[in-house]
């Protein structure tokens, strides 16, 4: 019995910890996450592709070069019936 109350004890000590430490990790997690995002920026492009006026439509990617169909599907077999 005493063993009972020594894991229950245990338990909602460990879950009365968690409560209290969770906002404090999360702070935590969200400060390094800000960090890491802060040291990236000087690497992404500093100039923006501000070319083109409003309303107006820019394609920054060309669409893959599409290669010539041709008739030659393959070789034609004509197969005979056997009865």
């Amino acid at each position: 019995m005493k063993t009972i109350l020594w894991i229950l004890l245990g338990y909602y000590l460990l879950k009365l910890v968690a409560r209290l430490a969770r906002p404090w990790a999360s702070r935590y997690a969200q400060r390094k996450m800000e960090e890491a995002f802060r040291r990236a920026a000087p690497y992404r492009d500093p100039s923006p592709r501000n070319d083109t006026r409003a309303g107006e439509v820019s394609i920054d990617k060309r669409p893959p070069a599409r290669r010539p169909s041709g008739n030659k599907v393959g070789e034609y077999i004509e197969f005979e019936e056997i009865e």
